[in-house]
Formats: structure tokens, sequence, C-alpha cells
């Protein structure tokens, strides 16, 4: 089964909180990052690598998914200290 991991960052693009978890699916994981996301914008992982960035674009849930962010790679998830 896949590892995920779901980086929440603040508005300055600064980590601020990190999940980790495992889904059989990408649909899993993706539902399983909405829930647990702190923050209005996030980066999710699959086994070390970046699968796409995720933007709270309302209050009432409504997520824009798009591809990896620039700058975010496996050696970032393992370099940045998470408070």
């Amino acid at each position: 089964m896949p590892n995920y991991v779901l980086r929440s960052l603040d508005e300055n693009a600064k980590p601020v909180s990190e999940s980790t978890f495992e889904c059989l699916s990408i649909a899993g994981a993706l539902d399983r990052a909405q829930k647990l996301v702190r923050g209005h914008h996030a980066d999710l992982y699959q086994d070390g690598q970046p699968v796409c960035s995720m933007e709270l674009v309302t209050e009432t849930g409504v997520w824009l998914v798009g591809g990896p962010r620039r700058g975010c790679s496996e050696s970032t998830l393992d370099e940045k200290a998470v408070a």
C-alpha cells in the first residue's frame, strides 16, 4: 500500500504541519488529504515523490488540485523541519 505525506503550508509557503498515512489509491489519498490539511495550501507526496499541490478556494471546502508546486521535491520533505 502506498505511503502518503501531506505537508500543510501557511500563507508564506512555510510548513505548518505534516501528516503521514496509507491509502489504496490516489483518489482515496486526496479525500483523506482534504480532511487532514491545516491551512489553505498543501503538498501531497506518494512514497516520497511529489504528487500535487492543493489550494482551498472557498471556505465551503472547495479545493483546487494542481501539479506539484515548483521547488517541491523528495529532498524538501526530508530537509524542512515542521513545527
